[in-house]
């Protein structure tokens, strides 16, 4: 009985030590806490659990107050139109299960907090093309709480989003790319999600690239419904106006273009024994198909919007073409052997007499000079009796002046052979440069309306767009 009432004795008095030992370690510990510790400790013992959102009335709808703001472009792919830039998110909400009454914490307002300790929103970009985290701050949870319960969350974020390009006022054309966030598991009743009003948040803090520059930030509060759900969820439209920056393409690709176009033109002034027009021609095409590849290389492969420039390019290769065909043309014309006139409708197209042209055949012309050349028998003059009186009155002027043989003719009649005494040579010349000179003014013509069609189109489209 002894035994029993000191094995109870015993037990009591090591509970009421370890009772006592334990009392005096948390006393000792919680004088020892650091306030912020305190605070903290005190708050997320009665939090919950983070995945209810942070409101005491379940019928009451947290609202979010979102900022996004880009920083720089990392990159526009425009043939897949895929534009990837960077953009400060900011995202503030209340919580109210983290207010505290600054007084019992020795005066402190704010504190830091993890993202995995409280209820954070699940605001996505709808657009987004990435299937990776769309955060580049993941490593940095930390969110700034205030003693109001007011959350402030900062991050910087990665998007890469479809944007439909518009090139047809290329290389002055404007873009609009529009991403849509939304709070993806919550309705409008639980979560509302409105942009923010004030004036830092439509600051353009965008670093120039050198190729886009954004102009314009556009953004609106929609309330939509989805064919899956009844209930409305809240959305942010948010639009960047991008704008190229036209100085590169007009120095490197407009204004060599314009010059090969003024070379192609000026192809039919060459005259056609200079032996390069063809050369010129096939050159010009060639560097205008090069210039027209480099502006394809950066166009979207779409159809519902062609440059304006595209058809400016159309109608140089197409005269650029033209003159390699008409060239060739030209040229065997001008080579022709004169052995018949040119046919009566190119003559009354080109305004050309009848005769014009109508000169002796060179080979009939080599044989007087060797039968009546003064300087090898000037008495041989006599035998051209049986000749005809025009033949004899310049046979008289040849002897008066024998310099001039070397240079004259004498039509020969040769009705004994029956060939043609009589070459078309020159005609045919002069329709081939006739031809050359109504090419360039239809040329001209045409490249003039062009480019003035082109720069009235493109000026109107930025007085729309602006």
């Amino acid at each position: 009985m002894a035994r029993s009432n000191i094995c109870k004795h015993f037990v009591k008095t090591t509970i009421s030590f370890i009772v006592t030992f334990w009392l005096f370690h948390g006393h000792a510990n919680g004088a020892n806490m650091s306030t912020p510790n305190r605070l903290i400790e005190d708050l997320f013992s009665v939090y919950g659990s983070r995945f209810v959102r942070p409101v005491k009335d379940s019928n009451k709808t947290v609202e979010i107050i979102f900022r996004a703001k880009p920083i720089w472009f990392a990159d526009f792919n425009e043939n897949q139109q895929v534009l990837t830039f960077t953009s400060s998110i900011q995202m503030k909400w209340r919580d109210e299960f983290l207010m505290w009454d600054p007084k019992d914490y020795d005066g402190i307002q704010v504190i830091d907090v993890r993202k995995d300790q409280i209820w954070f929103p699940d605001v996505t970009a709808l657009e987004r093309l990435q299937v990776d985290a769309w955060t580049a701050n993941q490593d940095e949870p930390y969110i700034k709480v205030n003693f109001k319960g007011e959350v402030v969350s900062y991050h910087i974020s990665i998007l890469s989003v479809y944007c439909r390009m518009d090139v047809r006022l290329f290389p002055f054309d404007e873009h609009d790319c529009k991403i849509v966030f939304t709070p993806y598991s919550f309705q409008a009743k639980e979560v509302s999600l409105c942009y923010s009003k004030d004036k830092e948040a439509r600051e353009n803090i965008l670093t120039k690239s050198g190729v886009w520059a954004i102009f314009a930030l556009i953004f609106e509060d929609v309330t939509v419904r989805h064919l899956c759900c009844p209930e409305p969820y809240t959305e942010i439209h948010y639009t960047l106006r991008v704008r190229r920056e036209s100085g590169f393409y007009v120095l490197n690709i407009g204004v060599p273009t314009f010059f090969l176009s003024l070379a192609t033109v000026a192809v039919f002034l060459l005259h056609p024994e200079s032996g390069e027009k063809i050369s010129l021609c096939v050159t010009n095409v060639l560097a205008l198909i090069i210039f027209q590849q480099l502006i394809a290389a950066n166009m979207p492969p779409t159809g519902d919007r062609t440059p304006v420039i595209a058809y400016y390019f159309i109608v140089v290769i197409s005269i650029g073409f033209l003159s390699v065909l008409t060239t060739t043309l030209t040229l065997g014309m001008y080579h022709h052997d004169g052995s018949f006139p040119p046919p009566g409708w190119l003559r009354r197209l080109l305004l050309m007499k009848a005769d014009y042209g109508r000169q002796p055949s060179e080979t009939k012309l080599k044989d007087v000079d060797e039968r009546y050349s003064l300087h090898d028998n000037p008495e041989g003059m006599t035998g051209l009796d049986h000749k005809s009186s025009s033949d004899r009155e310049l046979i008289a002027k040849m002897s008066q002046n024998p310099s001039t043989i070397s240079s004259s003719r004498i039509p020969v009649d040769t009705s004994d052979s029956g060939s043609s005494d009589i070459s078309y040579q020159n005609a045919w010349r002069e329709a081939a440069i006739r031809i050359d000179k109504i090419l360039f003014c239809f040329s001209m013509t045409a490249i003039t309306i062009v480019l003035l069609l082109s720069i009235y189109l493109l000026g109107t489209g930025k007085h729309r767009r602006n």
